[in-house]
């Protein structure tokens, strides 16, 4: 996790200047998860909100971050444009498996969200960024891995911050445990993880 924390500082803070003022609120433990509309991979618009009721796994998302492409899958596919990719870090889809009890995924339960802030260049992540993204990594809606883009520009101190990490949302919509960004409040192997199976009904 260290190692995680490291690369994806750099990055950030060399690289992800914020374009705009926040549009966003900072996703708080314990309370509802900031809602915001999104395409994903398809072209289709929804909500995140529209989740509701499923276990959402949340991966705030730089292109061209090494942390993001590995949890992407590029130890198995490929890096994304021949980015470089973190060595330490496995594809979610394996991750959750080997920490969530041996709970199998895809599951019926648990959404895998990639929410794509930032582009390979820094600019904002477009539609197409989502479709050439999820088609490299072999990510499937079928499999709930959804694959997105935000509707509108949210590059921002609070979104750049967010990266690199994983989030879990319960079925409520509430933030549960947090270990994205610069400083986790959690750790994803020892607690983001493993919380997972607990939350499914």
């Amino acid at each position: 996790m260290k190692h995680l924390l490291y690369i994806c500082v750099l990055f950030v803070l060399a690289v992800c200047a914020p374009a705009q003022a926040d549009s966003l609120p900072e996703p708080q433990k314990g309370q509802l998860y900031p809602d915001m509309e999104l395409i994903d991979q398809t072209g289709h618009r929804f909500k995140l909100s529209d989740l509701k009721g499923k276990i959402i796994v949340v991966e705030p998302v730089g292109m061209n971050c090494p942390a993001s492409q590995a949890f992407s899958g590029a130890h198995d596919v490929g890096s994304y444009q021949n980015n470089a990719v973190q060595n330490d870090l496995q594809s979610v889809p394996k991750l959750i498996p080997e920490y969530a009890q041996g709970m199998p995924f895809p599951n019926r339960e648990v959404v895998f969200v990639q929410i794509l802030f930032y582009d390979m260049n820094l600019g904002q992540a477009q539609p197409e960024d989502a479709r050439k993204w999820a088609e490299h990594f072999k990510l499937e809606k079928a499999k709930n891995e959804i694959v997105a883009v935000p509707a509108e520009d949210m590059r921002s101190t609070t979104t750049y911050k967010q990266i690199p990490g994983l989030q879990l949302i319960d079925q409520n919509f509430v933030l549960r445990s947090d270990s994205s960004g610069h400083h986790p409040k959690d750790n994803m192997y020892d607690t983001l993880i493993p919380m997972i199976p607990k939350l499914v009904r």
